[in-house]
């Protein structure tokens, strides 16, 4: 990708070169420029993040694009990681804009950034080119679970997402919220993964990260795959990763105890909510 970045007044500005024609011609040029474009909510908004949809125009015609724009954590959330000893990792929309292009690096589809931005009192700002034509893992899996004509698809999307899941891995990325539902199917069974803003890369990739992300994944499929389904699962997950997961009775378990964890708190939330 042809990247540039430009800096001014405490702000930075960076944008992907291939979309140059398009800033332009939507009068993008720097971080206010960014923030300041007008779209619809796609999201609920959450007080330190919100994703809006905005048209933007190329001769006439309409590019759908995505924008998502970061408040600066409160201080609290700073104190509860010290306070329950806890590692507190990197977020907002620039955190997001250097995942994305790592995985793109790593040759692991995913969405295309057009431009994000950072100013001096920590407001920050993403704008990705849309997704479109696909469908949600999580619905296509639900859609499949009962029709016996769709047993080859469902074995090769869920072999699909674990050779996702593998090579993410192998690279040292954690996602942290690794449901199906972030997993967008396009054609031929291509996986995309989005909402990266969580992404932890590196280093800081251990085993902890590992387990939470085959949790989360173990838990949102738990009602739309098989026992079979999962063990062809962890067949191709651990040949990505390594045979020597494939029998690594401790990992498995920590796994299995994650999706747990993830259901009761679930379980509790609805009951919560059905209460009020």
């Amino acid at each position: 990708m042809d990247l540039d970045i430009k800096h001014s007044n405490d702000m930075t500005f960076m944008f992907n070169g291939e979309f140059k024609e398009l800033l332009s011609k939507n009068s993008i040029n720097s971080f206010e420029d960014l923030w300041d474009l007008k779209g619809e909510d796609v999201k609920k908004k959450l007080v330190e993040r919100g994703t809006e949809r905005v048209f933007l125009d190329l001769d006439g015609q309409k590019v759908e694009t995505y924008i998502k724009r970061y408040l600066p954590l409160p201080l609290k959330e700073y104190f509860k990681a010290i306070t329950s000893f806890r590692p507190f990792f990197p977020s907002g929309a620039v955190h997001e804009w250097d995942a994305i292009l790592a995985f793109h690096k790593q040759k692991i589809p995913t969405m295309l950034p057009i431009a994000a931005g950072r100013n001096a009192e920590g407001k920050s700002i993403l704008l990705t080119l849309a997704i479109t034509d696909y469908t949600r893992a999580s619905d296509l899996l639900e859609t499949w679970k009962d029709d016996s004509s769709k047993r080859q698809d469902r074995h090769k999307l869920i072999a699909n997402i674990a050779e996702l899941a593998g090579k993410m891995h192998s690279a040292k990325f954690a996602h942290q919220d690794f449901y199906l539902v972030h997993l967008f199917v396009k054609e031929n069974l291509k996986i995309l993964p989005i909402d990266l803003q969580r992404i932890i890369m590196g280093k800081q990739f251990g085993r902890r990260w590992r387990v939470k992300d085959l949790g989360q994944l173990l838990f949102s499929a738990l009602e739309v795959t098989s026992l079979t389904d999962r063990l062809l699962f962890w067949q191709k997950y651990t040949d990505a990763v390594g045979k020597e997961f494939y029998k690594d009775k401790a990992l498995i378990k920590s796994i299995i105890r994650k999706a747990t964890m993830i259901y009761d708190r679930s379980q509790r939330k609805k009951k919560r909510k059905n209460e009020q």
